[in-house]
C-alpha cells in the first residue's frame, strides 16, 4: 500500500509519497494548479502503482476551495481520494516533532503520515450530491446573510425617509410585498402625498379595508417629518430591487436542494426528526457529508464544535466554555433545531425543562440540547433508522 500526501495551495501543490513500511518513496514532488500539473501527477502514478505493484491512497487537507477541482480530478480516474481538515493535520503535525516546521514540503510529508494511520475504507467513498449539497447550502448562506445586510439598510432608508411608516403598519409587516410595491412606486412621503387614492387602493391589494388604509397612509405622509432626499429615496428603491432578487435567487437556491434531498436516503432520516426541517437537514447532512468518518458521538460533537474545553494537570481538573471549532454552518443548524425540537418534541422539551430547573443558564441548556439532538443524528445515521418519540423516552 502507497499513501500519497499532497499539500494544496492556489498556484500549485506538493507531493509526497510513504510505503505501508513508513519509508519515504518520494520526499517532494510540485506540480502546478491547472491541467498540464493534474496530467503530470496523474502519469506519475500510474507509473509508480506499475513499478511498485501496491495500491494507492490519497489524502488531501481542504484549503479553502483550492482542493475541490484536483479532488474531482483523481476521483473521476478512480484514484481512493479525500480531503482531510487542516486542523486535524495541524493537531496530528504536533505529535511528531517539537520543532516549529512548517513548509509545503513537509506538509504533504505530514498528511502521508496522517493517512497511514487512517484507512477507513468509507472515507474515500466519493458523493457527489453530498458534495453539490453543501455547495448549495453554503450558496445559500451567503445570499441569505448579504439579503440580510439589505434589510437593515432598507429600514435604515425608512427611517430617514418616513419614519412614521413602521408604526403604522407594524414593523413585523415591512417586508411585505404590498410595502415594497407602494415603496417602489412612491418612495417618499410628498409623493405618496400626492398619490391617487385609487391608485393605493390598487396597490394595498388583499389588505383588509383598503380606501380606509390609502387614506390614512396619505394623511400620515403630509405630516411625516421624513428627510426629503432624492437621493435616499433612490437608494430606497435600488435596495428593494435588490431584496427582491435576493429572494428570488434563495427560491431558487431551494429549490435545487429539495431536489437533492430527495434524492438522498440520509435526508427522509435527519428530517423524521421533530424540530429539523428540510432546510436544516440539508445543512447537517451537507455538513456532516458521511457519518461513516466519525467513529462515535464525540467525534462528531467535535465537529461541531460542541465539546467543552478540558484542562488536566496532577490532581488539577478543569473544563472550559466549548471550543468552538469545526464546522460553523453545521453548529448553526443544530442550534436552531434545538430550539424547534424544544417546542415541538415532547421528551426534548421536558428535557430541556429539566436542565432549565438546575439552574443553568438558558444558552448553556440548549447547548446541552444541541449536544442530544447530536447523539440523536449519529445513531439514526448509523443504524438507518427513523426518529421514534417513543424510544427516547
Amino acid at each position: 500500500m502507497l499513501f500519497v500526501g499532497i499539500d494544496v495551495a492556489k498556484s500549485h501543490h506538493d507531493v509526497a509519497v510513504l510505503d505501508d513500511n513508513g519509508l519515504v518513496v518520494l520526499r517532494h514532488l510540485r506540480i502546478l494548479n491547472n491541467r498540464q500539473g493534474f496530467s503530470t501527477l496523474h502519469q506519475f502514478l500510474i507509473q509508480l502503482s506499475a513499478d511498485t505493484n501496491d495500491d494507492i491512497r490519497i489524502a488531501l487537507e481542504a484549503t479553502g476551495h483550492y482542493h475541490l477541482n484536483l479532488l474531482l480530478f483523481l476521483q473521476s480516474n478512480a484514484y481512493p481520494a479525500f480531503a482531510y481538515n487542516p486542523f486535524l493535520i495541524k493537531e496530528f503535525a504536533r505529535t511528531l516533532t517539537l520543532r516549529k516546521t512548517k513548509t509545503d514540503k513537509a506538509d504533504a510529508l505530514t498528511i502521508a503520515k496522517k493517512l497511514a494511520t487512517d484507512l477507513s475504507p468509507d472515507r474515500f467513498k466519493p458523493n457527489f450530491n453530498m458534495q453539490e449539497l453543501k455547495f448549495l447550502t453554503r450558496h445559500r448562506n451567503r445570499l441569505t446573510d448579504t439579503r440580510s445586510k439589505l434589510k437593515t439598510q432598507y429600514i435604515r432608508l425608512l427611517d430617514i425617509l418616513f419614519p412614521e411608516l413602521a408604526g403604522f403598519i407594524g414593523k413585523t409587516n415591512l417586508h411585505h410585498q404590498y410595502v415594497y410595491d407602494l415603496l417602489t412606486k412612491y418612495p417618499s412621503p410628498a409623493k405618496l402625498s400626492r398619490a391617487h387614492t385609487n391608485a393605493l387602493v390598487k396597490l394595498l391589494h388583499n389588505h383588509g379595508n383598503r380606501l380606509d388604509m390609502a387614506q390614512q397612509l396619505k394623511a400620515l405622509a403630509k405630516q411625516s417629518i421624513g428627510l426629503s432626499s432624492p437621493a435616499n429615496a433612490f437608494e430606497l428603491v435600488q435596495t428593494i430591487s435588490a431584496i427582491r432578487l435576493y429572494d428570488e435567487q434563495i427560491n431558487a437556491i431551494d429549490q435545487e436542494i429539495a431536489q437533492i434531498m430527495n434524492s438522498l436516503d440520509e435526508a427522509a432520516i435527519v428530517t423524521s426528526i421533530t424540530g429539523i426541517s428540510n432546510r436544516l437537514g440539508s445543512v447537517i447532512l451537507a455538513e456532516v457529508n458521511n457519518i461513516n468518518n466519525f467513529h462515535s458521538p464525540d467525534q462528531l460533537l467535535a465537529f461541531a464544535g460542541l465539546e467543552p474545553s478540558v484542562y488536566q494537570s496532577g490532581q488539577m481538573s478543569a473544563t472550559g466554555k466549548m471550543v468552538k471549532r469545526g464546522s460553523t454552518s453545521f453548529r448553526w443548524a443544530l442550534f436552531q433545531a434545538a430550539e424547534y425540537a424544544s417546542h415541538w418534541s415532547p421528551t426534548i422539551h421536558q428535557y430541556r425543562q429539566k436542565k432549565l430547573g438546575e439552574g443553568k443558564h438558558y444558552y448553556v441548556v440548549m447547548t446541552h440540547v444541541a449536544k442530544k439532538l447530536v447523539r440523536i443524528i449519529y445513531y439514526l445515521l448509523k443504524h438507518h433508522q427513523y426518529y421514534d418519540e417513543s424510544k427516547l423516552i
